[in-house]
């Protein structure tokens, strides 16, 4: 019989809104003006400065418009800055600002923690199955 409560896609949603709303509420604490959607660029940028608005929203598995609008804002707040691709135009390439390459060790630690904080008295064997499944899950969907 089919519960809600206990489907697969009800216990991913309310686990993703509890980490997203404790990842918010831990850069609100520390003063950071930025969000869970903000550090996933953020985090992009981290690995690989300068990307076009196309490749973040691949990674973040995103639509363009939406990536647009938040890195417009993301701009705005002196997180990141746009320069032009240097043979086309056309094409904006995004840039941590100083900044935020600055705070970049306590942007991570703050998401690390929420990791812990989510993971605390799993078993790290079981958690990375946990991770393995989710990899399946995303898999098997796409």
């Amino acid at each position: 019989m089919y519960k809600l409560d206990d489907s697969l896609g009800y216990k991913l949603f309310q686990s993703s809104r509890l980490m997203t709303n404790r990842l918010n509420q831990y850069f609100r604490l520390k003063g950071y003006p930025i969000t869970h959607e903000q550090w996933q660029v953020l985090s992009r940028l981290f690995d690989r400065d300068g990307q076009t608005q196309q490749s973040l929203a691949v990674l973040n598995e995103r639509d363009e418009p939406s990536v647009s609008r938040l890195v417009a804002n993301m701009e705005r707040s002196g997180l990141i800055v746009r320069r032009p691709h240097p043979s086309d135009k056309r094409i904006n390439l995004v840039f941590l600002s100083e900044e935020s390459k600055k705070l970049k060790e306590d942007y991570t630690a703050i998401a690390l923690q929420t990791i812990k904080d989510a993971s605390e008295g799993i078993d790290p064997d079981e958690f990375a199955q946990c991770m393995r499944t989710l990899d399946q899950i995303r898999r098997n969907l796409s």
